[in-house]
């Protein structure tokens, strides 16, 4: 365990001492094939252990059941947080989009290109000129230029 660490470390060192030069670039192209190397080489390694080929499906039966599990749970926990802290959320409460309780007098922020004193099927702060340029064209200046 300490050789794995200590040989990563030594690769950080060496991969910050050696950015000026364009080789470290060129070998994160070799990471993929290199992990897809590991991987078929650790399927002969398991395809070729028959105690372990023999408890795959208890082992797999429970890795599933974890799985389901830790999920479940997470889902649980998020109802909760919702229910228990209403609030809650991004920037603590805000909404970026700008689009939760859309439709509810008195709820949320206005949807973005729906100001009063925009005009229907423009973008706010932008010139009709602009818009065209940019693709910005049709509903609410959503609609991308064919």
């Amino acid at each position: 365990m300490f050789t794995a660490i200590g040989l990563m470390l030594a690769g950080i060192a060496l991969g910050f001492a050696l950015r000026p030069f364009r080789w470290p670039g060129l070998l994160g192209r070799a990471i993929s094939p290199t992990i897809m190397l590991m991987l078929f080489a650790l399927g002969v390694a398991v395809g070729g252990n028959a105690a372990l080929m023999a408890d795959l499906p208890v082992l797999g039966g429970k890795a599933l059941a974890l799985t389901v599990a830790c999920v479940a749970g997470s889902l649980i926990c998020t109802v909760a947080v919702r229910r228990f802290f209403p609030g809650a959320g991004p920037r603590g409460g805000e909404d970026p989009e700008g689009t939760e309780g859309a439709g509810r007098p008195g709820a949320g922020a206005a949807v973005p290109g729906t100001a009063p004193d925009a005009a229907p099927g423009t973008v706010p702060g932008v010139r009709p000129a602009q818009a065209g340029q940019a693709g910005l064209t049709g509903r609410a200046g959503r609609e991308a230029r064919p």
